[in-house]
């Protein structure tokens, strides 16, 4: 399942971040969900737009130091006479993540978090700047699917991080 989501990423945080906001419609709808004054929203989008800008430099530094320490790698190549596990073992485990599709595949993950993150800041912006108080409720909605965005991007974010540490925990209750 957790594979299927990571495939899919983007689709399934519009999805969820869609769902959820029209779930707050149609409570706003039957008057359960009251929508804040106009200064509550735009302070709201806001934060929503730094806290967006915030997240994708925090992801943006540890994609930095993923190439960082790619660049510094050794590259892993296996001598005619090792077996495959002889090579593994004259190299760490975090060097032969970095030199495997593994690698490409989180940087791809973090690159795609950047992006949506990139996107939800600037969009807060153009709205704060662009919307009129005629249709100022929309920021409520737009606060909704941005909150819902960024959190399931640094969950995605923490999820491969987690992964990439959990890599040099094993080798380490191996030993």
């Amino acid at each position: 399942m957790i594979d299927k989501y990571f495939n899919h990423a983007l689709f399934y945080d519009i999805i969820a971040a869609a769902l959820i906001t029209l779930a707050c419609f149609g409570l706003n709808w039957y008057d359960v969900l009251p929508i804040p004054n106009i200064d509550f929203l735009l302070s709201t989008t806001s934060d929503i737009a730094n806290i967006a800008f915030t997240s994708a430099g925090f992801v943006l530094t540890f994609l930095t130091l993923f190439v960082s320490f790619k660049i510094s790698a050794t590259p892993f190549r296996k001598k005619k006479k090792q077996t495959l596990e002889e090579s593994y073992k004259k190299h760490s485990l975090f060097n032969l993540f970095l030199n495997s599709s593994l690698y490409v595949e989180t940087i791809r993950h973090l690159k795609n978090a950047v992006k949506e993150l990139i996107i939800i800041a600037i969009v807060g912006y153009f709205l704060k700047l662009s919307i009129g108080s005629t249709y100022s409720k929309y920021l409520f909605y737009y606060d909704i699917f941005g909150l819902v965005i960024i959190s399931m991007t640094l969950w995605r974010s923490m999820l491969v991080l987690t992964g990439v540490l959990n890599v040099d925990n094993v080798k380490k209750s191996n030993m």
